[in-house]
Parts: structure tokens; sequence; C-alpha cells
């Protein structure tokens, strides 16, 4: 099989350059003109007004402006999620979804949102990998959670994560050295009302693609 790999000391300062997140992007533009991701769609949500609903709850994040914000959507398709050509020479040139490696049915891995996701939310599931790559890959996985608990599961889950309230929602970063490559993993979590993100990635930088994601889902 075919490594694709960096220098040590050089991935390793690219990555950790990429996890560096800023603040939340303003209205990112386009679609990426890839294949479809893995979606499964959630019943409608009853309306306030309709007999036998149930109020949205209500996020127990430490209300400051926009965290509370229950806008997000889940899109349709992985070409959503991105700005059209901006990732193409780091990620979104790689196949996506390739069934050798995400299966066929596509097997979702379980993750830190797993616990709070809602039973009937919809999600997205996105896995850019050449299947004869070793390691280099990036995923990422949009899903409807439980607002009340999503932000206090990841405060105690995600031990060892850089993790800040950047006032819109709560976002946890992680770098570390690769087990068997001279290369970095990076791994990200972001929960905002019921909208929560995970980005998991190895060899590849992305400074900056949180905020691209925040932009189209927001």
């Amino acid at each position: 099989m075919r490594r694709m790999t960096t220098t040590g000391s050089t991935a390793i300062a690219i990555a950790l350059a990429a996890l560096a997140l800023t603040g939340c992007a303003q209205g990112s533009t386009g679609a990426d003109p890839a294949p479809t991701g893995t979606t499964s769609a959630a019943a409608p949500s009853a309306s306030p007004t309709m007999p036998g609903s149930t109020p949205r709850p209500t996020s127990t994040i430490t209300p400051v402006p926009g965290v509370d914000d229950d806008a997000g959507r889940i899109p349709d398709s992985c070409a959503a999620l991105i700005t059209a050509g901006k990732w193409d020479s780091s990620f979104a040139g790689s196949p996506l979804n390739d069934p050798t490696v995400v299966g066929d049915p596509v097997v979702v891995p379980k993750d830190d949102l797993t616990p709070v996701l809602q039973p009937d939310g919809k999600q997205l599931s996105c896995v850019w990998k050449d299947p004869r790559a070793d390691i280099s890959f990036l995923s990422i996985r949009v899903a409807t959670v439980d607002s009340t608990k999503a932000y206090e599961h990841l405060k105690t889950a995600l031990d060892g994560y850089d993790c800040s309230l950047d006032g819109y929602g709560y976002r946890c970063q992680k770098g570390t050295q690769n087990a068997e490559y001279p290369v970095t993993d990076g791994d990200t979590y972001y929960t905002r009302g019921d909208v929560g993100i995970h980005v998991q990635q190895s060899n590849t930088p992305t400074s900056g693609l949180l905020d691209d994601v925040i932009a189209h889902v927001f």
C-alpha cells in the first residue's frame, strides 16, 4: 500500500497550526462539487403550535450571546459542508466515502457525540480518504444532539483537549503524535444549540476548516 506521510517535525508543526481555530466565520458561500455523503433523515419536528408538540430543550451552556442559537441545520450532502475549491489541495481531492473505507452500507464509528445524539435526529458523515493511503484522511460528522446534555457531556468526556466557549458554542481540539508515523493526528469537537460537529484528521493540514463548516451549518 502507498504511504502518504510528511516529515515528522514539519507535519507536526503544520497540523498543530491547522488546529489553532479562530473565531466563527461569518457567511461563507459555495458548495464543494464532491459526491454526496451519508445522511439519515429525521422525522420533521412538530411546530410549537401543533397539538402534542413539546418545546425544544434549552441548552445548558453558560448563557452568552449565540450559544442557544438553534438555527443550525444538517446539510444534505458533504458538498454543502465546505466552500467549493477551498480544500481541494488539502483533502477534498481524495475519494469521498469510498466503500472500501467506510463500508457498504456505511458504518459511522462511535465518538463522543454518540451518547448525546437525538435518537431520531439527522446526521451527515463524510470521510475523505484514498483507500491506498495508510493513514492520511479527514472526516467530518455533523449530527443533531440533545442541547441540554451535549455541552456538559463534552466538558467531562474530552480529557486532554483544549476547550473554550467562543460566544457562539463550545469547541475542543487536540493534536497528538501518530503512534505509527511521524505525523500529527487532529481531533476537534464543536457543539452549538442542537448541532454537534466532529472533525478527525491525520497528516492533513486544514487551517480554518471548522470555521468553514460552521459557516455552512449555521
